[in-house]
């Protein structure tokens, strides 16, 4: 199991920004004979993780339910390609709002 794990970890984290998580919801859907129970499975499990992490998160506990949040997330993008596409994108702007400020950051550096 860990195994398995690690490996979806290394796809997710090598892949390209702004396609990383459609590849790997590709590759979860190009698997073939896994029982049909497992992907609401997977969606129930990954929406439990993120609401449990989010709710962990909160100021006095806070890393632990970062990781939740993070495992729940990993296992939606695996079975719904909307979470993927709105991970992707939200990567590619979240990327763009760091380059931004950092640029405004050394503009003012400089003055």
């Amino acid at each position: 199991m860990f195994h398995k794990l690690k490996k979806n970890i290394l796809q997710i984290y090598r892949g390209k920004r702004g396609e990383r998580f459609t590849k790997h919801y590709k590759f979860q859907q190009r698997k073939s004979g896994e029982k049909s129970w497992k992907t609401p499975f997977y969606i129930v499990m990954g929406l439990l993780l993120v609401v449990a992490g989010v709710l962990i998160s909160i100021p006095p506990i806070g890393v632990p339910g970062f990781i939740l949040t993070l495992l729940g997330l990993s296992l939606l993008v695996s079975r719904l390609k909307i979470v993927a596409v709105l991970l992707d994108k939200g990567e590619v702007a979240f990327h763009q709002v760091i380059k931004y400020c950092k640029e405004k950051i050394n503009h003012y550096l400089k003055k």
